[in-house]
């Protein structure tokens, strides 16, 4: 390995294992001296611009930067690999997918390569140092690509984590075009539910509406004498009935359910009455779930 090689070394060392072909010549390597370490097996081609040394692999990350090296400065990782990096609910690493303007159309690499004719300032974040679609723009570019249950998982963890807000997506949806792209009728579905936390949370508004029971206020913060006391998953207020949803109480430990309990006898103080179902009441178990709600909300009415 001479000096020429050493550098590109260092160089692949600090950017994932990766390095292109014009970052090679800028090393010192003439073309042909690239061409016979390609035919040797000391420079392993990945996409038709990068390359990684023998001897080294290029993990999902850095695979990701050798897509959008191929493909050019405007590109950026999107969709489900996106989603993976902002650490969206669901959204495991895997996945190569990469969103380029018209004009680089053409351009190829290892993975999937769409294109779009709008790319905005606000459509473009940097993760982990990876040109990323933003919060807002990822999740629109999973509809059509993501299930309804995985959306909605898409959309409540990026609410949560302040990456987007129901304005930005619908404002930024128009702008785009609704008409004609695939999806947008399950996108408006998960929308209608806009600001649950999680899938436990919109699985349950959504037997709530199917049974035909008011729609409760969503994420509501209660304070007493200028003190927070609580923020519920459901108040189905005027009625004094709050709901929350989560794993089995079993799991606490002895401080988180003094906590829970401390937290309940403070809203109880303040006149609710709250309801407690697990994940297993919640998916498993609808009927016990609305008729509990149900007979709740007639108590409270008599």
């Amino acid at each position: 390995m001479n000096d020429a090689d050493r550098r590109l070394a260092a160089m692949a060392a600090i950017q994932r294992q990766v390095f292109t072909r014009e970052q090679a010549r800028a090393a010192g390597l003439s073309a042909a001296a690239i061409g016979r370490r390609e035919r040797s097996g000391l420079f392993v081609a990945h996409g038709p611009w990068t390359f990684h040394f023998a001897g080294s692999s290029l993990d999902w990350r850095g695979g990701l930067l050798a897509g959008l090296l191929d493909l050019g400065g405007s590109a950026l990782v999107t969709a489900r690999s996106a989603a993976a990096l902002h650490g969206l609910d669901g959204f495991e690493e895997g996945p190569l997918q990469f969103l380029v303007p018209l004009g680089l159309r053409g351009r190829r690499t290892v993975g999937q390569v769409s294109c779009t004719p709008s790319i905005g300032p606000l459509d473009r974040a940097t993760v982990d140092g990876l040109a990323v679609t933003s919060g807002t723009r990822t999740v629109l570019e999973l509809i059509g690509r993501a299930n309804e249950r995985e959306l909605g998982n898409a959309l409540d963890s990026a609410l949560r984590k302040g990456l987007t807000s129901p304005a930005m997506l619908l404002r930024r949806l128009d702008e785009l075009g609704r008409q004609g792209r695939r999806g947008v009728a399950t996108f408006d579905r998960v929308m209608e539910s806009a600001g649950v936390q999680s899938w436990l949370e919109r699985q349950f508004l959504r037997l709530v509406d199917q049974a035909g029971l008011p729609r409760p206020t969503l994420q509501r913060t209660y304070r007493s004498d200028r003190r927070h006391v609580a923020r519920v998953d459901f108040d189905f207020e005027p009625w004094p009935v709050l709901v929350e949803v989560g794993g089995r109480r079993g799991y606490l430990s002895a401080d988180e359910r003094r906590r829970q309990e401390h937290r309940r006898n403070e809203l109880q103080l303040l006149g609710k009455v709250i309801y407690f179902f697990t994940t297993e009441d919640v998916a498993e178990d609808a009927g016990y779930v609305i008729a509990t709600v149900r007979r709740a909300l007639l108590q409270a009415a008599a």
